[in-house]
């Protein structure tokens, strides 16, 4: 059996979807304005994706005869 592992290098674009909460709409407006990156909660939806490279490399080969 062989393996190969494949790395592969993406650009996406995405959407993402969050809601805040607030005492009040300032509040709740705040928390959104002042979040640099979306959380783990996000509602992430991908639009576009191009693949960039690809690059296939052996890891490792057993010899069949061997097993025999």
């Amino acid at each position: 059996m062989t393996k190969v592992i494949k790395t592969s290098s993406i650009e996406l674009a995405a959407d993402f979807e969050e809601i805040f909460d607030g005492a009040n709409v300032e509040e709740a407006t705040k928390k959104a304005y002042d979040q640099k990156m979306p959380s783990e909660f996000a509602k992430v939806n991908i639009t576009d994706n191009k693949l960039i490279s690809a690059n296939i490399k052996l890891i490792g080969e057993e010899n069949d005869e061997l097993k025999k």
